[in-house]
């Protein structure tokens, strides 16, 4: 068979800054498994050859993976649409596939629905005659074949699993419907560094390394390990690290971050008021995260701080005493606020049915980190806290904590400012917030990337600067 494994992108043309992990590990083993096998990573490549046109140009089989923000992009359905309009089957996975795979059974234009880890599992898949298939989770670790997507060689970051998984069950989570409440480390043998001493040789304009794990710190011991021997072997590439846990860290661990290149680390805060914070369920205390933060900053790292608005209990009072929280924390801080996307399955979507808030079924808009967009409006209204105020919220906490991403949409920044009595806090943003460091570090990189638009009027702005 010829087999396209495909990754929908924004209409508009912006791009992601990595890969599809999962993707290029079916592709791998599809191609071992004797097929061709492509990948079209449309998030990280927006400008490649069309969908359309790929499929067009004759494919056998057509595997997509969501989030559930992309479910209803059109680009999404405009592909799956075709795919059965030319009579190609169209496989689904994770982790869209997961929350909804039972409504999603009902849809025609489907061939397979397909639940979990599809490491070492076409063969089976292609097999089984069952339309959603449940796979267990896997210990054995697959391969990515990078190699095997369209416009590899524009690879700069590299994305790179350490563990799958995570011990903890956050009620607004989909990570551990999809990848499981079980940590499953990977070996640190010889077929781990291959797959690093490749990188050089396939890929050679990376030069960075993304472990995406859910909780890579889970085992300290591990993490330190595999650090170490990262920093021995001398990698030429910047470490980038997604997810760590404020109670599974300590000194050692951050310095051998920041000895592999570290400049910024995440942290999942989530709520900084208590009430909303507890039924988040984390298993930490706020005190840990800030202790956790301080460190960060003794050692030399900028901590990233992760917030969202609008979960359970979370309402505009709750939200302040958040940013207050924030706010308390000393600078050099990064700090995210993000609208709350119920993903089905999880504790927090079934708080908002049952209260009335969505209905079962509902699927959130794509949002989350588009300047030029900011502030979003929430994804749906509570019956205390409405898509309105969310927005007013979100560009609230952005302004008090004095983030120069807004600058990409000032014009309209300013509007709602005028409209709700918010001048004040924008004039004290404009003096204190390092715009002119983002304009020069950040706008004119996300524009080379793609990611942007350039925007005349921000080149004056920056000129004025």
């Amino acid at each position: 068979m010829r087999v396209m494994l495909w990754k929908p992108g924004l209409d508009d043309g912006s791009t992601g800054e990595l890969p599809h992990i999962g993707l290029g590990i079916l592709a791998n083993d599809i191609h071992k498994a004797g097929h061709e096998v492509f990948l079209a990573d449309h998030h990280f490549d927006p400008h490649g050859t069309p969908a359309d046109q790929l499929l067009r140009d004759g494919v056998d089989l057509v595997c997509l993976s969501l989030v559930s923000q992309e479910w209803p992009l059109p680009v999404t359905q405009r592909i799956i649409d075709l795919a059965y309009q030319l009579q190609i089957p169209v496989w689904l996975g994770d982790p869209h596939a997961h929350g909804y795979g039972d409504l999603l059974e009902a849809d025609e234009r489907l061939s397979k629905i397909i639940v979990g880890e599809a490491d070492h599992a076409f063969e089976r898949i292609l097999a089984s005659e069952e339309k959603r298939i449940v796979l267990e989770r896997v210990n054995l670790f697959s391969r990515p074949d990078f190699a095997l997507m369209l416009n590899h060689r524009k690879l700069e970051n590299y994305p790179f699993f350490i563990s799958r998984g995570c011990t903890h069950n956050c009620s607004f989570c989909a990570g551990t419907r999809t990848h499981g409440n079980r940590w499953r480390p990977q070996s640190l043998d010889d077929d781990l560094w291959r797959e690093l001493d490749q990188i050089a040789e396939k890929f050679p304009n990376v030069n960075r390394l993304s472990i995406i794990d859910d909780a890579f710190t889970a085992d300290m011991e591990h993490a330190k390990t595999f650090l170490r021997e990262y920093l021995r072997r001398g990698y030429p590439y910047t470490l980038n690290v997604f997810n760590v846990r404020a109670d599974q860290l300590d000194e050692e661990l951050l310095q051998l971050m920041k000895q592999g290149g570290l400049e910024s680390l995440a942290v999942g805060i989530e709520s900084g008021d208590p009430a909303v914070f507890k039924l988040v369920g984390k298993g930490e205390k706020l005190e840990q995260i800030r202790w956790a933060i301080e460190l960060m900053q003794q050692v030399g790292i900028v901590p990233w701080l992760n917030m969202v608005i609008g979960l359970p209990g979370d309402n505009f009072e709750a939200h302040r005493r958040s940013v207050d929280w924030v706010l308390d924390i000393p600078q050099p801080r990064i700090v995210q606020w993000l609208q709350y996307a119920p993903y089905r399955g999880t504790w927090s979507y079934e708080y908002f049915v049952k209260r009335g808030d969505i209905v079962d079924g509902f699927v959130p808009d794509l949002q989350g980190g588009r300047y030029e967009l900011l502030p979003e409006y929430g994804n749906f209204s509570a019956n205390d806290f409405s898509r309105d105020e969310k927005r007013l919220a979100q560009l609230e906490a952005y302004l008090r904590c004095q983030t120069p991403v807004l600058i990409l949409n000032d014009d309209e920044v300013q509007q709602i400012c005028r409209d709700h009595g918010m001048l004040d806090l924008y004039q004290a943003w404009r003096t204190n917030a390092p715009i002119r460091q983002f304009l020069k570090t950040t706008y004119d990189a996300k524009v080379r990337k793609g990611q942007l638009k350039d925007s005349e009027r921000i080149r004056r702005l920056q000129e004025q600067l």
